[in-house]
């Protein structure tokens, strides 16, 4: 068990991956969401885009993340892969997940590193949530569930990378 301390701190980091099982913090009875922005302007806000994806985190002291997914935007599918990690953790667990893409106002700019303040902790199954952001600006919420046994917290750092077509890459040719 976890004492209370880390407790504390995984409920006050305001951007965050949390991932809880029932076995991990007993008497946890609220869950824990992000919360929603306010429009910044009255302009009409382009379209969101959605992703799903695979993820897979080994830590042993640094933690180390990959996984790959696809993302929906204006009608079409493209692949994409992640990899990236962080400081303080320890275990494995194996995530699945979908979310939503805010503020994609071209393509290029899915491509970036995100960043996200993360805690967790997790015991058997459980299911989280992180909202991440990279330097153009473009958000993923994220909502995730998670198998496999882990604990960490720190600043993480994870490349989303666009995969080549692979029609584009016969029409180069």
């Amino acid at each position: 068990m976890f004492p209370r301390s880390f407790a504390a701190f995984a409920a006050s980091v305001p951007l965050c991956l949390l991932a809880v099982s029932a076995y991990a913090v007993p008497g946890a009875t609220t869950p824990i969401t992000p919360q929603a922005s306010a429009p910044a302007s009255n302009a009409t806000p382009a379209e969101d885009s959605a992703i799903n994806f695979t993820l897979q985190e080994v830590g042993g002291g640094l933690g180390y993340e990959w996984g790959k997914g696809t993302l929906h935007h204006n009608g079409k599918d493209y692949a994409f892969e992640i990899g990236g990690g962080g400081i303080a953790s320890i275990g494995y667990i194996a995530v699945k997940g979908t979310g939503t893409v805010k503020d994609l106002t071209r393509l290029d700019q899915f491509d970036g590193t995100y960043w996200t303040v993360k805690a967790d902790a997790a015991i058997g199954s459980g299911v989280g949530a992180a909202v991440l952001e990279n330097q153009y600006g473009v958000k993923l919420d994220l909502r995730m569930s998670i198998k496999g046994a882990h604990v960490g917290a720190s600043v993480m750092r994870l490349r989303f990378r666009l995969l080549p077509d692979k029609t584009e890459k016969l029409a180069a040719q």
